[in-house]
């Protein structure tokens, strides 16, 4: 049976060399079952103690039941994480995933790896009030862990259901029919199943010879990228160095010294005695065998085998800088340099209020539909160019060429809003002065044929620098910037290389070798870029050739040697490539701030690669994927950036987990080309890793935008002028605070403080609002008054809203009080209307009244009709608070009148409410005609303004009216049935429960069939609901409701599952009362029933009697046997039903409530008389009826069907008549003397009524 042998898929940190350890591996037959389901298993924990959090786990699950009913959100999110979603199991807190091809659980485990899967569920699970409680989210996060070997084992069985893998040698194997066939220990093979037992087919990459292998010596590479790159990107792999490399450490820099004698004749090659010190030029990569060194003693520069040499004072740096120079490390951290202005421009809108221009309306702050509107003035968030298609349009607008013309700050803005990873040359040359222009060159046609040296001098005298000067740049660059920035007069290239030829003639002539190697190198550059490939290698040969000392230009030496073996990799030439590669690497990775020049480069990384995947050295494996992800991000190929980004992060992560330095952050760089991709919770969850490296307000802000814009791709609402933002921005605004706080920026930290201020004002977490709004208060007073104004005013309200009257009242008082030398009338009246607000909550109408004046009085002046309208309104529920219902009438409808004259869309939410308390007063006062009308006339104009807030508020009101007011149950339900759709609209799930059960209500009144069909589908709906919510009140009723619904359609086998279902929901909530509750109310579904009316005993007499005695509520237990007795009276067990009765007596008295112990004797002596015991039952009448005195006509009935029933004993089932009859009027003696005589007279008539013999009526009188 053909097996494979895997190591762990994913480890926490990757070893840095292949382990021969058969217990750390997994082994899978070909053509074995296996399950490709993985099990994702998530917990909430607190970092600070390392704990599970049972609470937050609890409303994680809530959560999970909310978005697994639709299931499609939960599917994205793993779809963006690159797997399958099988099944959510919540209770066990796991998912269940899959994958189907290699690729898929590549990038899984990459993403698991760096920490997005966790982060991303975080995003995806944590509600919004998590968000605002800055402890919570310092201190909580989500663990995600899942087996590892079964993982593993996917990715053998994915591997080798493809057929062709990639594997490494676990020991030497030779073949004895072919001794070319010779592979090598770590040598890497591409596989393919074949059939055989023991054997696949392999190819070895380092020279394309096939054979049969043994499956027992191969290994598949661990890690799925590497089977991704050797795939997508082929070629040879080499084969292991043969020498033995004398330094312990991967990579570092400082000096070493010669152990062998070296006096090459090789280019470039350094020579040295035995035992002289040599000093690293950059890095040195034990991985390669070449570095590049300068001898201390000589002080020249040339290639070094690293075999030749031992180190000295050598630093190591796998432990310090990991695998990147310092330079190089910040330009990985590097945000986008965008234009301040555009940031300033996103915190303006953040911090905008209006609090100070415009009124508040006083029945907004109790509305149970609060208005977004006047809660949180977040208007304008979308910047320009927030949209999709302008941002792909920025994306392919991003320039190959740097000119440094363009100096626009707003074009700058524009171009780099999204793509802020393309690597300028400007950031490797900073010693380039920017203001010095580079010099040009006239291509003059006329010249080819002179024999006038002088035409050239020019170029040749500029290119003649025997070292390296920054006008060079452009020449080297892969943006060929030189066809613009040195050389102009030319029509096409072709005219530009002939003036190069003869250049490069006078150059031989006139012996100038450094402009001879450049001319010979562009000129090789140009016939490059034109797949001339033959030719540019005669040149670049030509260049490489030119005697001189190359490492005096160290960035014209590194493209011809690249170039070069570029070139070579392309056309095969194996004897030539043999001679440079090795040097071309130690140039190419050894040298920090490389230049590229050519996007052929990436040929001779690739190779690097593979070996570095063959010897498992993760430092040089990590410096190729720095040098590969900085070419493609510097073509702008974002996409193929993307897979050694993510490999770099894991790499960093990796070799820094065995160091005390924190890994290099690609965090950012991540989010942004998730962005571009479109994958906004991978985006999301990169930003919440991303570090604050460069700790500068402009980087955090770059945060925040790139929040809002993900963010309003996952959820569209977030996108409306008037929509706030997901609390989970506060992070973001947060450390930009804490930036603002350190660098003494007072007006960002007002203008966040203000932004954080409206964030917690939505959410109605006052506290936080207020925090922050004191804060803008301190800050403002720095800037001006104006602004200290502005924030108190805001302050203020939010006291208002979060019911802290008083406070409110004296900052109100005091600002009122600093306007007295100022003629702001705005101010003034804003300050006049807040202040009548607190007046009518501390009951003070006269105050309130004459702050409303002065309001309307200062919004007269300054003719602003929004704020007449506001106050007229605030006038209006005034008047209404006190009921003065005519006063509120002329308010309320000359604010109505006002709001209609306003174009501002702005306004509708208010306009709304004015109409709500219009239909408000006209209902109070009886016109519920005119109070229906302003009711569809608020939802009409909450629907033209797209409001759903309002138009909820609206809908609901209009049920509330046919159910209580005017009622239409067919127009009632009409309005619940449009307030379900608004709520489902607002993803409001509690709200859409509440209203579906009160639906249920509603239908099942109706009681026909149909109805009850209707309404029981409401009832199913809201009871998943419920159960998502893990409300269990509410799935304890529901259950019972449906329940009750099945027995009123006659599907009684339903009936009892459902109602044991509601008693065992509600046991589980551990309120005895509760479950007391649903036991009677199960019983009474039977009880108030037509049939199977036996059913309800077994409820009252096992469920609900015991528990009212375990909880001592005599009420409820007397409650509960008086049901029994009738029940009991009514199926004829009479005997039961006398016990009850006697019990219900005995508890009656206890209670010392007449009312109650004349049920109970009135009740026992029914039972006696059905019993035939009519002295018992005579006895106990009487008792009954000497309980309580005639007091009303109920009564008057009461008592006369009772003496109706002592007559009849006493004439008909009784001896002694003569004795009876005395003590019956005794009785009605009585009731003369105690009771009203219109009692005594009704009395008679109802008995007289009721009596046809009238003898016994003679006896009764």
């Amino acid at each position: 049976m053909t097996t494979g042998n895997l190591g762990p898929l994913m480890e926490p940190h990757p070893p840095e060399s292949s382990s021969d350890n058969e217990e750390e591996t997994v082994s899978l037959a070909a053509g074995q079952e296996f399950s490709t389901d993985v099990q994702l298993t998530f917990c909430v924990m607190r970092r600070s103690c390392g704990l599970q959090d049972s609470a937050l786990q609890e409303g994680v699950r809530t959560r999970l039941r909310i978005v697994e009913s639709s299931g499609q959100e939960i599917a994205e999110l793993f779809k963006d994480l690159s797997a399958r979603l099988v099944s959510v199991h919540i209770e066990r807190d796991c998912f269940s995933i899959t994958f189907k091809t290699v690729e898929e659980i590549w990038k899984f485990s990459t993403y698991l790896a760096l920490g997005h899967v966790a982060r991303c569920l975080e995003n995806f699970l944590f509600d919004q009030s998590f968000w605002l409680n800055e402890a919570l989210v310092d201190d909580v996060e989500i663990s995600v862990t899942l087996n590892q070997e079964h993982l593993a084992t996917v990715y053998l069985g994915l591997l080798l259901q493809e057929g062709t893998f990639f594997a490494k040698a676990l020991c030497p194997i030779t073949n004895p029919d072919d001794d070319d066939l010779c592979i090598k220990k770590n040598d890497l093979v591409m596989v393919k199943n074949v059939g055989q037992d023991s054997f696949w087919e392999g190819m070895l990459l380092s020279s394309g010879r096939h054979d049969l292998v043994p499956v027992s010596a191969m290994q598949p590479l661990p890690y799925p990228f590497y089977q991704w790159f050797l795939k997508t990107y082929p070629g040879s792999a080499g084969s292991p160095s043969p020498g033995k490399c004398l330094f312990d450490h991967a990579i570092g820099k400082g000096t070493c010294v010669a152990v062998v004698d070296n006096n090459s004749k090789g280019t470039d090659e350094l020579n040295f005695n035995k035992g002289e010190q040599l000093e690293i030029v950059g890095f040195l990569l034990s991985g390669l065998e070449w570095f590049v060194g300068r001898c201390v003693s000589s002080g020249k520069t040339g290639f070094v085998r690293t075999i030749h040499v031992k180190p000295e004072s050598f630093k190591p740096l796998d432990t310090h800088l990991v695998f990147l120079s310092e330079e190089e490390k910040a330009l990985l951290t590097m945000l986008d340099p965008s234009s301040e202005q555009c940031y300033d421009t996103l915190l303006n809108n953040l911090a905008k209020t209006d609090i100070n221009t415009v009124y508040r309306l006083d029945k907004l702050v109790k509305s149970e539909f609060p208005d977004l509107k006047n809660k949180s003035q977040l208007e304008e968030i979308s910047l320009d160019g927030f949209t999709e298609s302008s941002m792909l349009e920025r994306y392919e607008m991003v320039p190959t060429e740097h000119s440094p013309e363009q100096t626009d700050s707003k074009s700058q803005c524009s171009n780099k809003d999204i793509t802020c990873l393309t690597f300028s040359s400007e950031d490797t040359f900073k010693e380039m002065d920017e203001l010095e222009e580079d010099p040009k060159f006239f291509v003059d046609l006329n010249t080819w044929d002179t024999e006038d040296s002088e035409f050239f001098e020019p170029i040749l005298t500029f290119l003649n620098e025997d070292h390296y000067v920054s006008h060079y740049q452009s020449l080297y660059d892969i943006s060929f910037s030189f066809l613009n920035s040195t050389f102009y007069g030319f029509s096409e290239e072709g005219e530009l290389v002939q003036y190069l030829e003869n250049a490069r003639e006078w150059a031989k002539k006139s012996r100038m070798n450094w402009a001879l190697r450049r001319i010979c190198f562009l000129l090789g550059r140009l016939c490059a870029k034109k797949v001339k490939f033959s030719q540019a290698r005669v040149y670049f040969e030509e260049s490489l050739g030119v005697p001189g000392c190359g490492f005096a230009d160290t960035f014209l030496l590194t493209a011809l040697y690249i170039n070069l073996a570029a070139i070579y990799l392309k056309q095969n030439m194996k004897e030539k490539l043999e001679v440079i590669l090795e040097k071309a690497n130690s140039l190419f990775l050894c040298l920090p701030q490389h230049l590229f020049s050519s996007f052929n480069e990436f040929e001779v990384l690739q190779v690097v690669l593979r070996k570095a995947i063959m010897t498992s050295d993760m430092h040089l494996e990590a410096r190729t994927c720095f040098l590969v992800m900085t070419l493609f991000l510097k073509l702008g190929r974002t996409e193929g950036a993307l897979p050694f980004v993510e490999r770099l992060q894991f790499l960093s992560l990796s070799i820094s987990a065995q160091t005390t330095v924190s890994p290099v952050d690609l965090n950012w760089m991540l989010s942004t080309l998730y962005y571009d991709k479109y994958l906004p919770h991978m985006s999301l969850g990169s930003l919440r890793l991303a570090s604050d490296q460069r700790r500068s307000l402009h980087a955090t802000l770059q945060k925040v935008d790139r929040f809002i814009q993900n963010a309003i791709r996952l959820n569209a609402q977030w996108a409306g002028d008037n929509s706030p933002l997901p609390a989970q921005i506060t992070i973001y605004l947060k450390q930009a605070l804490a930036i603002a706080s350190q660098s003494g920026d007072i007006q960002a930290q007002r203008d966040l403080c203000l932004s954080l201020v409206n964030v917690y004002q939505h959410y109605r977490v006052f506290d936080g609002a207020v925090e922050y709004a004191e804060r803008a208060i301190e800050t403002g007073r720095q800037i001006n008054e104006e602004e200290a104004f502005k924030a108190s005013l805001l302050l203020a309200w939010l006291l208002i809203c979060n019911e802290q009257v008083e406070k409110a009242s004296d900052i109100l008082a005091s600002l009122l009080k600093s306007l007295d030398e100022t003629d702001s009338s705005t101010q003034r009246g804003v300050v006049h209307n807040l202040l009548a607000i607190c007046l009518r909550k501390e009951n003070r109408i006269k105050e309130a009244a004459g702050n409303l004046y002065w309001a309307l009085k200062k919004s007269q002046e300054t003719g602003n009709k929004r704020n007449q309208a506001l106050t007229l309104a605030n006038f209006g529920y005034l008047a209404l608070s006190i009921r003065a219902y005519v006063l509120a009438e002329g308010y309320l409808l000359k604010s109505l009148q006002l709001f209609s004259e306003l174009l501002d869309s702005s306004t509708d939410a208010d306009h709304v409410q004015a109409c709500l308390l219009l239909g408000q007063c006209y209902i109070e006062t009886k016109r519920t005609e005119d109070g229906r009308l302003c009711y569809e006339t608020a939802l009409l104009i909450a629907m033209s303004a797209r409001n759903l807030h309002s138009q909820l508020h609206a809908a609901k009101s209009l049920s509330c009216f046919y159910e209580k007011v005017l009622p239409r149950l067919g127009q009632c339900i009409i309005y619940y049935e449009h307030c379900v759709a608004l709520s489902r609209q607002l993803k409001d799930k509690r709200l859409e429960g509440e209203l579906l059960e009160t639906l249920s209500k509603l239908y099942s009144s109706l009681k026909t069939e149909k109805a009850c069909r209707k309404s029981l589908d409401y009832t199913k709906q809201s009871l998943r609901i419920f159960i998502d919510l893990g409300k269990k009140d509410k799935e304890a009723e529901s259950w019972l409701q449906a329940g009750r619904i099945y027995y009123m359609i006659r599907e009684n086998e339903l009936v009892e599952m459902y109602l044991q279902a509601a008693i065992e929901t509600a046991q589980r909530m551990n309120d005895s009362q509760f479950v007391m509750r649903m036991y009677e109310e199960a019983g009474d579904v039977f009880y108030k029933g037509n049939g199977h009316r036996e059913a309800a005993i077994a409820f009252y007499r096992d469920g609900a009697v015991p528990l009212s005695r375990s909880t001592g509520d005599a009420d409820s237990e007397l409650r509960l046997i008086n049901k029994l007795t009738e029940l009991e009276t009514n199926l004829k067990h009479y005997d039961d039903a006398l016990q009850y009765a006697t019990l219900a007596v005995r508890l009656s008295v206890s209670t010392g409530d007449q009312l109650k112990e004349r049920i109970a004797f009135h009740r026992l002596a029914s039972v006696h008389y059905s019993l035939q015991q009519y002295e018992m039952a005579e006895n106990y009448y009487l008792k009954a009826l000497s309980l309580s005195p005639l007091q009303c006509v109920k009564e008057a009935r009461y008592f006369v069907k009772v003496y109706y029933r002592l007559g009849d004993l006493t004439l008909h089932k009784l001896e002694v008549r003569q004795t009876r009859l005395v003590t019956i009027l005794c009785h009605i003696a009585f009731i003369f003397r105690s009771g009203s005589h219109v009692y005594v007279c009704t009395f008679f008539i109802f008995l007289f009524s009721m009596i046809d013999n009238l003898q016994i009526f003679l006896y009764c009188f």
